[in-house]
Protein backbone atom coordinates (compact mmCIF):
# COMPACT_ATOMS: atom_id res chain seq x y z
CA UNK A 1 0.00 0.00 0.00
CA UNK A 2 1.16 3.55 -0.77
CA UNK A 3 1.72 5.91 2.16
CA UNK A 4 1.42 9.66 2.75
CA UNK A 5 3.07 11.38 5.73
CA UNK A 6 1.95 14.65 7.34
CA UNK A 7 3.96 16.48 10.00
CA UNK A 8 1.86 17.88 12.85
CA UNK A 9 3.08 21.07 14.52
CA UNK A 10 1.85 21.87 18.01
CA UNK A 11 0.71 25.34 19.05
CA UNK A 12 -0.88 26.50 22.35
CA UNK A 13 -4.17 26.74 20.43
CA UNK A 14 -3.90 23.17 19.20
CA UNK A 15 -2.81 21.88 15.82
CA UNK A 16 -1.12 24.42 13.54
CA UNK A 17 -3.61 25.38 10.77
CA UNK A 18 -1.13 24.46 8.01
CA UNK A 19 -0.94 20.93 9.44
CA UNK A 20 -4.75 20.82 9.62
CA UNK A 21 -5.32 21.73 5.97
CA UNK A 22 -2.38 19.53 4.93
CA UNK A 23 -4.17 16.61 6.59
CA UNK A 24 -7.39 17.46 4.75
CA UNK A 25 -5.62 17.60 1.39
CA UNK A 26 -3.66 14.44 2.14
CA UNK A 27 -6.90 12.68 3.12
CA UNK A 28 -8.43 13.48 -0.26
CA UNK A 29 -5.34 12.23 -2.12
CA UNK A 30 -5.15 9.09 0.01
CA UNK A 31 -8.83 8.30 -0.53
CA UNK A 32 -8.53 8.79 -4.29
CA UNK A 33 -5.46 6.56 -4.57
CA UNK A 34 -6.09 3.96 -1.88
CA UNK A 35 -3.16 5.17 0.21
CA UNK A 36 -2.66 5.17 3.97
CA UNK A 37 -2.28 8.53 5.75
CA UNK A 38 0.13 8.64 8.71
CA UNK A 39 0.63 11.76 10.82
CA UNK A 40 3.65 12.36 13.03
CA UNK A 41 4.18 14.82 15.88
CA UNK A 42 7.37 15.14 17.95
CA UNK A 43 7.45 14.22 21.60
CA UNK A 44 5.24 12.86 24.35
CA UNK A 45 3.34 15.66 26.09
CA UNK A 46 1.12 13.37 28.14
CA UNK A 47 -2.51 14.43 28.48
CA UNK A 48 -2.06 17.25 25.97
CA UNK A 49 -1.53 14.63 23.26
CA UNK A 50 -5.22 13.76 23.44
CA UNK A 51 -6.04 17.05 21.75
CA UNK A 52 -3.61 16.34 18.94
CA UNK A 53 -5.07 12.85 18.51
CA UNK A 54 -8.55 14.37 18.27
CA UNK A 55 -7.41 16.86 15.64
CA UNK A 56 -5.45 14.27 13.62
CA UNK A 57 -8.48 11.99 13.54
CA UNK A 58 -10.89 14.80 12.75
CA UNK A 59 -8.94 15.94 9.71
CA UNK A 60 -8.39 12.50 8.23
CA UNK A 61 -5.31 10.70 9.56
CA UNK A 62 -5.37 6.89 9.66
CA UNK A 63 -2.42 6.68 12.06
CA UNK A 64 -0.84 9.09 14.54
CA UNK A 65 2.74 8.59 15.73
CA UNK A 66 4.43 10.61 18.45
CA UNK A 67 8.08 10.49 17.49
CA UNK A 68 11.58 11.15 18.68
CA UNK A 69 14.10 13.72 17.42
CA UNK A 70 14.10 12.19 13.91
CA UNK A 71 10.52 10.94 13.94
CA UNK A 72 9.60 12.13 10.44
CA UNK A 73 12.80 10.76 8.91
CA UNK A 74 12.39 7.42 10.73
CA UNK A 75 8.86 7.00 9.34
CA UNK A 76 10.04 8.06 5.89
CA UNK A 77 12.67 5.33 5.89
CA UNK A 78 10.15 2.80 7.20
CA UNK A 79 7.22 3.60 4.90
CA UNK A 80 8.86 5.11 1.77
CA UNK A 81 5.91 7.51 1.29
CA UNK A 82 4.82 8.90 -2.06
CA UNK A 83 4.16 12.32 -0.49
CA UNK A 84 5.23 14.17 2.65
CA UNK A 85 3.42 17.33 3.73
CA UNK A 86 4.76 19.73 6.36
CA UNK A 87 3.68 23.24 7.38
CA UNK A 88 5.61 26.10 5.74
CA UNK A 89 7.04 27.20 9.07
CA UNK A 90 10.53 27.18 10.50
CA UNK A 91 9.67 24.03 12.46
CA UNK A 92 8.08 22.24 9.52
CA UNK A 93 10.95 23.04 7.18
CA UNK A 94 13.49 21.94 9.79
CA UNK A 95 11.69 18.61 10.19
CA UNK A 96 11.89 18.04 6.43
CA UNK A 97 15.56 19.03 6.10
CA UNK A 98 16.97 15.49 6.15
CA UNK A 99 14.38 13.86 3.88
CA UNK A 100 16.09 12.38 0.80
CA UNK A 101 13.13 13.28 -1.42
CA UNK A 102 13.39 17.00 -0.57
CA UNK A 103 13.74 19.90 -0.65
CA UNK A 104 10.25 20.93 0.36
CA UNK A 105 8.26 22.80 -2.29
CA UNK A 106 6.20 25.64 -0.74
CA UNK A 107 2.55 25.63 -1.83
CA UNK A 108 -0.28 27.98 -0.94
CA UNK A 109 -3.23 25.68 -0.27
CA UNK A 110 -6.16 28.05 -0.76
CA UNK A 111 -8.73 25.62 -2.17
CA UNK A 112 -9.65 21.97 -1.72
CA UNK A 113 -8.59 21.25 -5.30
CA UNK A 114 -5.47 23.37 -5.91
CA UNK A 115 -4.29 24.07 -9.43
CA UNK A 116 -0.87 22.63 -8.60
CA UNK A 117 -2.37 19.15 -8.35
CA UNK A 118 -1.96 16.39 -5.78
CA UNK A 119 1.24 17.03 -3.85
CA UNK A 120 5.00 17.14 -4.34
CA UNK A 121 7.45 14.60 -2.97
CA UNK A 122 7.75 17.02 -0.05
CA UNK A 123 5.20 19.84 0.12
CA UNK A 124 5.45 22.76 2.55
CA UNK A 125 1.89 23.99 3.06
CA UNK A 126 0.68 27.54 3.65
CA UNK A 127 -2.84 27.50 5.11
CA UNK A 128 -4.92 29.58 2.73
CA UNK A 129 -8.25 27.98 3.60
CA UNK A 130 -10.05 26.53 6.60
CA UNK A 131 -10.10 22.75 7.24
CA UNK A 132 -12.92 20.98 5.43
CA UNK A 133 -13.00 17.49 6.97
CA UNK A 134 -14.58 16.62 10.31
CA UNK A 135 -14.39 12.87 10.96
CA UNK A 136 -15.58 11.50 14.29
CA UNK A 137 -13.70 8.18 14.51
CA UNK A 138 -11.32 8.00 17.50
CA UNK A 139 -7.62 7.52 16.87
CA UNK A 140 -5.18 5.71 19.15
CA UNK A 141 -1.67 7.08 18.94
CA UNK A 142 1.54 5.09 18.59
CA UNK A 143 4.86 6.08 20.17
CA UNK A 144 8.40 5.65 18.85
CA UNK A 145 10.97 4.22 21.26
CA UNK A 146 12.90 7.51 21.51
CA UNK A 147 9.83 9.74 21.89
CA UNK A 148 11.07 11.12 25.22
CA UNK A 149 14.22 12.44 23.54
CA UNK A 150 12.33 14.86 21.32
CA UNK A 151 12.62 18.58 22.04
CA UNK A 152 9.27 20.05 23.09
CA UNK A 153 8.34 23.75 23.03
CA UNK A 154 8.71 25.60 26.33
CA UNK A 155 5.05 26.60 26.49
CA UNK A 156 3.96 22.95 26.82
CA UNK A 157 5.04 22.93 30.47
CA UNK A 158 2.50 25.67 31.23
CA UNK A 159 -0.22 23.91 29.24
CA UNK A 160 0.37 20.69 31.20
CA UNK A 161 0.20 22.58 34.49
CA UNK A 162 -3.20 23.98 33.48
CA UNK A 163 -4.32 20.52 32.31
CA UNK A 164 -5.57 21.98 29.07
CA UNK A 165 -6.22 19.83 26.05
CA UNK A 166 -6.09 22.01 22.92
CA UNK A 167 -7.44 20.67 19.65
CA UNK A 168 -7.95 23.48 17.10
CA UNK A 169 -9.39 26.95 16.75
CA UNK A 170 -8.88 30.53 15.66
CA UNK A 171 -7.70 31.37 19.17
CA UNK A 172 -9.08 32.21 22.60
CA UNK A 173 -8.94 35.78 23.81
CA UNK A 174 -9.30 39.12 22.01
CA UNK A 175 -9.09 39.63 18.26
CA UNK A 176 -7.16 42.69 17.08
CA UNK A 177 -6.48 43.91 13.58
CA UNK A 178 -3.76 46.11 12.15
CA UNK A 179 -2.86 47.05 8.59
CA UNK A 180 -1.18 49.53 6.29
CA UNK A 181 -4.36 51.17 4.99
CA UNK A 182 -7.89 51.95 6.14
CA UNK A 183 -10.21 48.98 5.39
CA UNK A 184 -13.15 49.45 3.05
CA UNK A 185 -16.72 49.42 4.36
CA UNK A 186 -17.29 45.70 3.73
CA UNK A 187 -14.09 44.76 5.53
CA UNK A 188 -14.92 47.09 8.42
CA UNK A 189 -18.34 45.44 8.78
CA UNK A 190 -16.77 41.95 8.65
CA UNK A 191 -14.25 42.93 11.33
CA UNK A 192 -17.06 44.19 13.55
CA UNK A 193 -19.01 40.98 13.07
CA UNK A 194 -15.99 38.97 14.16
CA UNK A 195 -15.51 41.20 17.19
CA UNK A 196 -12.11 42.47 16.05
CA UNK A 197 -10.78 45.70 17.53
CA UNK A 198 -8.24 47.97 15.81
CA UNK A 199 -4.70 48.28 17.16
CA UNK A 200 -2.65 51.46 16.66
CA UNK A 201 0.45 49.54 15.58
CA UNK A 202 1.73 45.97 15.14
CA UNK A 203 3.56 46.13 18.47
CA UNK A 204 0.36 47.25 20.25
CA UNK A 205 -1.57 44.39 18.63
CA UNK A 206 0.59 41.83 20.42
CA UNK A 207 -0.90 39.99 23.41
CA UNK A 208 -0.20 36.75 25.24
CA UNK A 209 -3.16 35.07 23.56
CA UNK A 210 -5.95 35.68 21.09
CA UNK A 211 -5.71 36.48 17.39
CA UNK A 212 -4.18 39.31 15.42
CA UNK A 213 -5.19 40.05 11.82
CA UNK A 214 -2.52 41.59 9.57
CA UNK A 215 -4.50 43.20 6.73
CA UNK A 216 -1.82 44.02 4.21
CA UNK A 217 0.25 42.62 1.37
CA UNK A 218 3.37 44.03 3.05
CA UNK A 219 5.68 41.57 4.86
CA UNK A 220 4.63 40.58 8.36
CA UNK A 221 6.19 43.05 10.84
CA UNK A 222 8.82 41.69 13.18
CA UNK A 223 6.65 42.42 16.22
CA UNK A 224 4.00 40.02 14.87
CA UNK A 225 6.43 37.44 13.51
CA UNK A 226 8.07 37.17 16.95
CA UNK A 227 4.81 37.24 18.91
CA UNK A 228 4.10 35.07 22.00
CA UNK A 229 3.28 31.46 21.07
CA UNK A 230 -0.33 31.73 22.26
CA UNK A 231 -1.20 34.49 19.77
CA UNK A 232 -2.62 33.37 16.42
CA UNK A 233 -1.66 35.36 13.32
CA UNK A 234 -3.96 35.58 10.30
CA UNK A 235 -2.53 37.37 7.24
CA UNK A 236 -5.00 38.92 4.80
CA UNK A 237 -3.03 40.14 1.76
CA UNK A 238 -4.69 42.06 -1.03
CA UNK A 239 -6.42 40.33 -3.91
CA UNK A 240 -3.40 40.63 -6.17
CA UNK A 241 -1.08 38.60 -3.96
CA UNK A 242 -0.12 35.45 -5.87
CA UNK A 243 3.39 34.62 -4.65
CA UNK A 244 4.55 33.53 -1.20
CA UNK A 245 6.24 36.12 0.98
CA UNK A 246 9.00 34.63 3.18
CA UNK A 247 7.53 36.37 6.25
CA UNK A 248 4.40 34.24 5.92
CA UNK A 249 6.30 31.37 7.53
CA UNK A 250 5.43 33.04 10.83
CA UNK A 251 1.66 33.04 10.15
CA UNK A 252 -1.03 30.54 11.06
CA UNK A 253 -3.25 31.39 8.09
CA UNK A 254 -2.70 33.41 4.91
CA UNK A 255 -6.17 33.82 3.45
CA UNK A 256 -6.37 35.04 -0.17
CA UNK A 257 -8.93 37.21 -1.91
CA UNK A 258 -10.97 40.11 -0.51
CA UNK A 259 -10.45 40.50 3.24
CA UNK A 260 -14.19 40.85 3.82
CA UNK A 261 -14.85 37.46 2.20
CA UNK A 262 -12.12 35.72 4.21
CA UNK A 263 -13.34 37.25 7.47
CA UNK A 264 -16.91 36.19 6.72
CA UNK A 265 -15.69 32.62 6.13
CA UNK A 266 -14.01 32.64 9.54
CA UNK A 267 -17.12 34.02 11.26
CA UNK A 268 -19.30 31.32 9.67
CA UNK A 269 -16.91 28.45 10.38
CA UNK A 270 -16.83 25.98 13.30
CA UNK A 271 -13.41 27.43 14.20
CA UNK A 272 -14.68 30.93 14.98
CA UNK A 273 -14.22 32.15 18.57
CA UNK A 274 -17.27 32.15 20.79
CA UNK A 275 -18.51 35.70 21.30
CA UNK A 276 -20.67 35.78 24.41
Amino acid sequence: MAHILVYLQRTPGGLHPASAVALCRARDIASDRGASLTSVCPGDAGAVDKGLATAASRFGADVLVFGGPKGLLALFEQLNPVHVLVPWTDEGLQAATDLPSGPAVPRWLNTRQPAWGGADSVTAVVAGTLPWHAYSEPLEAEYQADVDDATLPDWLAEVRQKEENPSFGIGDGPIRWVGTATPDDRTTAALARLGAEPAPSPAEAVADQGTVLWISSEPVPEALANRPPGLRLVVLPDEGATSLDPSWRSADWVLPGPAATALAAIADSPWAPSRG
